[in-house]
């Protein structure tokens, strides 16, 4: 009876005589051996002997791994017959029929795989050279378990020995065991332990027969790293159905095993070029990992108000988050829901086609990387993949932005503040701003003020029904009274009586001021205010001022200089980026910071708000202040 190795043996050979490479030639490394006696003389494989001390263990290990697997290829070998036969049969013929019914009926015990095929993808073929590549590793194999000594020199990497230990476990049957955990990125066999590698294949067999038994990611991993290595099996129909039967298996309660599976799932069938079928399964979807759109929105085609805000986030443009936003998030995203509602009621009244008006086709090329994030020990490259993708239309980003800032301004009114954002509410339904804010009001959602009513970002200021005994004029900040009523509580606020002749005076000075302009809406938006010589030429506009009543854009405007007014001119996007805006105005002496906190000191006494704010890497104008931004524009233009 031929006897085992034993450990002991490897350690004192290793210690003793590693300098010739006896321990090598004790686990059958021949060639590493070899060049061990024959640098000997040097004295480095001394040292390299005894480093190797260290790997006994796992070389014992593998060893007795080896003979296990021999003898039970030597148990389940059926004796031959020596019974002699009529029929004469060619021996290499018979050998292998032999082998051939023996691996079906191993297989037919270990697991039915017609049972686990889904009909859709029955007709899935092996390509050939998957099944070449497969069969050059499975030789190869093969020629390794030979009892006899060889001398090979091979590279390995970390994919290929997975290919090989794949096949080595192919048909390796699970018996029932404890669970034990296992986290590890890029999983291969290698990385178990011999209780990791029993609960897996008892998982495995489980699987197979269709109970999917709760585990970790890196389990269920690597029996995808089997599938799409098709080293587990070579079945393209058996490898796809069984990927799908994982995803649907675990897809809730393992979530971040879905969006490896459908990627690799698509990626197995535009290898076999099922272009079709890949479509369902995201070709053409993100190819470049941008945003999905039209599917997120096939999928709550009934009901838009239910794609969640991260995704309409994506799709507005040209918003910056305003102070007010910020405190009232929440009920700005309530109030954008139901816009959403309501303006998919009006266009499903009026008969119109939001898929049609928001979504156009695009022919698009695309390559795909295979495989991406997978231990792959076989070829399989890219391919370029030609495919049609609905996308999104300019009208689309338009719309939905205008619907979220008219919802940001119908929060707004609902919280009793007049100052409204600028909004192209021409993009949307007629009345639709008064109708959501009806819609808000009678839902209850939040509290509303009844006295709230719906105001233009711009407002024409409309002369006033001037009584004679006067009206009240509050003053400029740090501004003092010459007259102050004695006494007076400090809460009140003060008060200047205009008589008649003071009325006609201010009349005849704002008619002298009118006069340098010609208009025809004069006689209808004339208003008595006190100004001084302004430095930006506005004729034939009325005066134009924010909604709020404790702001002055007019006087705004009148404090700034022309080198100012210039500065803000080049903020035709709204944005700059803070280098080139810093380098600018240090070319003319200034620190930049000096001079925009000059402007946003001047916008803080005439709007009480900054002008110009910093975020990230942009200065970028206060969204709620775009008007002045406009109204310099249109003076610099007329």
């Amino acid at each position: 009876m031929k006897r085992g190795k034993s450990k002991t043996v490897g350690y004192a050979l290793a210690f003793f005589f590693g300098g010739l490479g006896a321990h090598l030639f004790y686990y059958g490394k021949y060639l590493r051996g070899i060049l061990y006696l024959a640098f000997s003389w040097t004295g480095i494989p001394i040292l390299l002997g005894w480093i190797d001390m260290f790997f006994i263990h796992k070389w014992h290990q593998q060893y007795l791994e080896s003979q296990e697997n021999s003898s039970k290829f030597l148990q389940e070998k059926p004796l031959q017959s020596i019974t002699p036969r009529v029929e004469k049969t060619r021996p290499e013929k018979v050998e292998s029929e032999k082998s051939v019914l023996s691996y079906r009926e191993n297989e037919m015990m270990f697991y039915r795989k017609e049972e686990i095929i889904l009909p859709e993808y029955a007709y899935l073929k092996t390509p050939s050279y998957i099944k070449e590549e497969i069969q050059q590793i499975k030789k190869s194999f093969k020629h390794k378990d030979l009892n006899r000594p060889v001398i090979e020199i091979s590279f390995h990497s970390h994919e290929t020995y997975f290919m090989e230990d794949s096949i080595k476990y192919a048909n390796q049957m699970g018996v029932k065991t404890e669970f034990v955990p296992l986290q590890v990125y890029w999983t291969t066999f290698r990385d178990l332990d011999e209780k990791q590698k029993k609960w897996y294949f008892y998982w495995r067999h489980q699987t197979l027969k269709g109970n999917y038994l709760d585990t970790d990611l890196s389990y269920v991993i690597l029996f995808a790293y089997e599938l799409i290595n098709y080293t587990f099996n070579q079945n393209a129909a058996f490898n796809v159905s069984m990927l799908v039967r994982l995803q649907q298996a675990y897809k809730e309660r393992i979530p971040n095993l879905d969006r490896y599976l459908s990627e690799w799932i698509r990626d197995m069938l535009i290898e076999l070029n099922e272009i079709e079928l890949a479509r369902k399964w995201g070709l053409g979807a993100e190819p470049y990992y941008q945003t999905n759109f039209y599917q997120i929105f096939k999928d709550h085609e009934k009901d838009i108000s239910q794609i969640p805000i991260k995704e309409w986030q994506k799709v507005i443009r040209g918003y910056s988050e305003t102070n007010f936003f910020e405190m009232n998030k929440q009920k700005v995203y309530i109030t954008f829901k139901e816009a959403l509602k309501l303006f998919q009621k009006i266009n499903i009244e009026e008969g119109l086609d939001l898929e049609k008006a928001w979504f156009k086709q695009e022919k698009k090329t695309a390559t795909y990387y295979l495989f991406k994030s997978a231990v792959i020990g076989r070829n399989v490259g890219s391919r370029v993949i030609e495919y049609t993708e609905y996308v999104p239309t300019e009208y689309f980003y338009n719309e939905i932005t205008a619907l979220f800032r008219v919802s940001e301004n119908v929060t707004r009114l609902c919280n009793g503040i007049k100052r409204q954002i600028q909004a192209n509410e021409e993009l949307l339904p007629p009345n639709f701003k008064k109708r959501l804010l009806e819609e808000m009001k009678n839902k209850k959602v939040y509290k509303t003020d009844e006295d709230v009513g719906i105001k233009s970002r711009f407002s024409h200021i409309v002369t006033a029904k001037i009584e004679e005994k006067g009206s009240q004029i509050p003053p400029k900040p740090n501004e003092t009274l010459e007259t102050k009523i004695a006494n007076n509580d400090s809460n009140k606020s003060w008060r200047t009586e205009l008589n008649g002749k003071q009325v006609e005076a201010l009349k005849q000075r704002h008619q002298a001021f009118l006069s340098e302009f010609s208009s025809d809406e004069q006689d209808e938006d004339k208003q008595m205010f006190d100004v001084e010589k302004t430095k930006l030429n506005i004729p034939e506009r009325p005066t134009i001022t924010l909604s709020d009543d404790d702001v002055d854009v007019e006087g705004f405007l009148s404090s700034l200089t022309e080198e100012e007014i210039k500065f803000i001119s080049t903020f035709s996007s709204k944005r700059r980026r803070i280098d080139v805006v810093n380098d600018e105005i240090r070319d003319k002496g200034i620190p930049a910071a000096v001079f925009i906190n000059e402007i946003n000191t001047k916008a803080e006494e005439y709007l009480d708000d900054v002008f110009i704010e910093q975020i990230d890497d942009d200065y970028v104008i206060n969204e709620e202040l775009i008007c002045v931004l406009e109204e310099i524009e249109r003076s610099k233009a007329i």
